[in-house]
């Protein structure tokens, strides 16, 4: 008794889709064998139904080859970006440190200024709903540029959930006067690291962070002879 070609292509389907999670080339081929070869000889394939079959191989084809092309692309868009952040070794800019991501494992480093020598420094992380997370006390620390990191845990040491939070940082001096903090950290990039998947930059005062935050970039000045 012959197969009827709509209960071999559904069976196939079937067994094509829990197979894989979806088709590829070579699966869609094999379908496409498949039918033919086991079509009602007194029924054969309609001709526009088969035309629609190898259109429909025609864009499985243009798909895959889309999706090579864009891999390539992607690539060589993330070779540029490197190249480009290399070259900022050297060059004097600004990053931006009130924010903190932390993907789970690893909070991304951030920076402040201090206007004048400090002899408490509090720095406070609050999640989007604006609750405290964590509060650190970074102990005293001179004028110029100070790196916060954070483990990613909040005050009870539990880890926190992903995300991007806000970081408020206060100083004081012995005498409890306050001390100006500007949450941007102007340096020269020192080094440029890519071991978490994306350009990080240390700055010659120590600060770091990832070149997301970035806010202005200009060639470091010529010393004096």
């Amino acid at each position: 008794m012959p197969i009827p070609i709509s209960s071999l292509t559904t069976t196939s389907a079937s067994q094509s889709s829990a197979a894989t999670p979806s088709m590829d080339r070579e699966g869609f081929l094999k379908l496409l064998v498949a039918q033919l070869s086991h079509q009602d000889p007194l029924q054969p394939t309609e001709g526009t139904e088969y035309v629609t079959q190898l259109s429909q191989f025609a864009l499985v084809e243009q798909s895959l080859t889309q999706s090579n092309q864009l891999g390539v692309i992607s690539t060589q868009m993330g070779g540029l970006a490197n190249n480009a952040a290399v070259g900022l070794v050297g060059q004097t800019v600004t990053m931006r440190g009130h924010g903190v991501a932390f993907d789970g494992a690893t909070a991304t480093a951030s920076n402040v200024t201090l206007a004048a020598p400090a002899a408490r420094v509090t720095a406070t992380l609050r999640d989007a709903n604006g609750r405290v997370v964590r509060t650190m006390e970074l102990g005293a620390k001179p004028a110029g540029a100070v790196s916060v990191a954070w483990d990613g845990r909040d005050d009870r040491g539990q880890t926190a959930a992903r995300g991007t939070y806000s970081l408020t940082v206060t100083a004081t001096t012995a005498d409890d006067r306050a001390v100006a903090v500007t949450q941007d950290v102007t340096g020269t990039v020192a080094r440029v690291s890519f071991d978490r998947g994306y350009p990080e930059i240390t700055l010659d005062s120590g600060a770091s962070g990832p070149i997301s935050d970035l806010v202005t970039v200009g060639r470091a000045p010529a010393r004096a002879p």
